[in-house]
């Protein structure tokens, strides 16, 4: 999975999250962190939530933390998830998120 985005933006990343190639079911799920490279962490619940008609976590993010990342890189989305059970699991097939840079670096 490679998600795209450019600096500046002010978006939701929509993220699926899979482990052993199943879909999460977010009532197994008490807390998840999403690390976008070591530049940006997200939690659910609370900074990130759950979109049932998207069937995804929704990392929103604003456009000074999209400018604070390096521009022209593929950054790792790494995800762990402490399930209702306690059990505590990482992601591993996540992919990249790939920051495009802008010309302007101004907040609108």
């Amino acid at each position: 999975m490679v998600l795209k985005i450019k600096r500046g933006d002010e978006c939701a990343l929509a993220v699926r999250v899979l482990l052993g190639g199943q879909e999460v079911a977010v009532d197994d799920v008490d807390t998840a962190e999403f690390c976008l490279g070591r530049r940006l962490r997200k939690l659910y619940p609370g900074e990130a939530e759950y979109s049932a008609s998207e069937g995804a976590f929704l990392l929103p993010l604003t456009q000074e933390e999209t400018f604070a990342l390096p521009p022209d890189t593929a950054l790792p989305l790494d995800v762990r998830v402490k399930f209702v059970n306690g059990d505590v699991l990482g992601s591993t097939h996540m992919g990249a998120v790939a920051v495009y840079d802008a010309i302007s670096e101004v907040v609108l």
